[in-house]
């Protein structure tokens, strides 16, 4: 299944940036490109990301610190 059908990113492709250390929406973004087009898979991703123990709330302004 995508999680953000812009870049063409799987929910197994997330996943993995996670178990690989993305513990936030911004790392998550910067290693699979999901949530740098629409937008739209943002609050999925969140979910993911709350699933696994990680930082749902954090924001993409903090890719630059990433």
């Amino acid at each position: 299944m995508f999680a953000c059908i812009c870049r063409a990113v799987t929910s197994d492709e997330v996943h993995a940036a996670i178990d690989n250390g993305a513990d936030t929406l911004a790392r998550v973004a910067k290693a699979t490109g999901a949530c740098t087009s629409c937008g739209t898979c943002k609050d999925r991703i969140r979910g993911m990301l709350g699933e696994r123990g990680a930082c749902p709330l954090a924001t993409l302004r903090t890719a630059a610190a990433v």
